[in-house]
């Protein structure tokens, strides 16, 4: 299986890998991009107590700038692994390596996409100057044999940007839900607002929260690493830099409300997470969005900074309806359990390959 360390990819990379060793799976993990952070090697060290193979090599990823080298490199390494490993099937979280010859069956799940990205965030088909990644992610779609998207809004976008995948199907990502006391939760809850992403990408809009942060009667704690781009918050707004997934669960667990104004989601493990700590959900009014959460999510339009402001004071203010949102959306999220779609990817390799689910392949 392939990850990177970067998003969201390597959380759904380490919980299904977990799932699957507790099934007698044996899973080789290889990462590529930057280095995961001393909190994402402890999760690693942790599974390769429980069996996992985990290589890593700092490979620009596919829609990194001048990357196509890295990324013929990494083919190669990946080619090496596998001639070492001897995998009975492969699952790619990346294009790239699906587009060579392999003699095993090779599933692709496309968490997000340039190519959608650009038509949702930019309102624009994706520029020639990414004619290669575009012609790999193609090839990739083609040259699989089974492709999962984590939601049907995502399929339906790429399908009309790349053409049909008659092999294409749809599994939701999962999470363990943590048991809730119910009194305890509400004593924990302050009125402040938790938000997160990469604050560079224009996806996550987070500069339209920092926008409507001036009409927005409470205090915004944004976690994410900065770049030099990042304008000066207002004075309600504070930065909290890079957290470890414990230490962003700890601020979900006092936040009321998780506000992400995105523009482009494909599925939004960061909504799980919080709804798993009865958060208050405010997310970007996307097609995605409305089909995961429908009505336990408050839908703001992403280029309305007052429309933003008003849904998250609506709940600050009105501390008894921002608890029930909170509850509703916790009671949503149990839809989406982590052993749901392990029991999902387990009937799709089943039918991949032919192996039981207590058979012992390499992945």
């Amino acid at each position: 299986m392939t990850t990177d360390a970067v998003g969201g990819v390597w959380h759904y990379a380490l919980d299904l890998s977990k799932c699957l060793l507790n099934q007698q799976i044996q899973v080789v993990l290889v990462c590529t991009g930057p280095a995961p952070g001393p909190s994402q090697w402890q999760q690693v060290k942790r599974l390769q107590k429980n069996g996992l193979t985990f290589y890593h090599r700092p490979y620009r990823l596919e829609w990194m700038d001048d990357s196509w080298d890295d990324v013929y490199e990494a083919n190669t390494w990946i080619r090496e692994i596998y001639t070492i490993e001897k995998p009975a099937l492969l699952h790619f979280n990346n294009y790239a390596p699906v587009c060579l010859e392999w003699n095993v069956p090779t599933l692709l799940v496309a968490h997000s996409c340039m190519a959608s990205w650009w038509q949702c965030v930019e309102k624009k088909p994706l520029p020639e100057q990414y004619g290669q990644y575009f012609h790999t992610v193609r090839t990739a779609f083609q040259k699989a044999d089974s492709v999962i998207f984590p939601s049907e809004g995502l399929a339906d976008i790429c399908q009309e940007i790349y053409g049909n995948m008659p092999h294409a199907q749809v599994v939701y990502n999962g999470i363990d839900l943590p048991f809730i006391d119910p009194l305890y939760e509400f004593n924990s809850k302050m009125p402040i607002i938790f938000s997160m992403g990469r604050l560079w990408d224009k996806a996550k809009n987070i500069e339209l929260l920092l926008e409507a942060a001036p009409y927005i009667n409470g205090e915004i704690f944004i976690a994410g690493a900065k770049s030099k781009d990042t304008p000066c918050p207002p004075r309600n707004v504070r930065f909290l830099g890079k957290l470890s997934h414990q230490q962003v669960m700890n601020w979900l667990k006092i936040s009321s409300v998780y506000a992400l104004p995105v523009k482009y989601e494909p599925f939004g493990l960061s909504f799980l997470e919080a709804a798993s700590n009865q958060c208050a959900l405010v997310g970007g009014d996307t097609t995605t969005l409305r089909e995961i959460w429908g009505k336990y999510m408050t839908h703001v339009n992403p280029d309305d900074p007052k429309d933003l402001a008003n849904a998250c004071n609506d709940l600050l203010e009105n501390p008894v309806e921002n608890r029930r949102n909170g509850e509703k959306a916790y009671q949503w999220a149990k839809k989406y359990p982590l052993h749901k779609m392990k029991e999902q990817y387990l009937d799709i390799y089943q039918q991949m390959n032919g192996t039981v689910h207590n058979a012992v392949p390499a992945l």
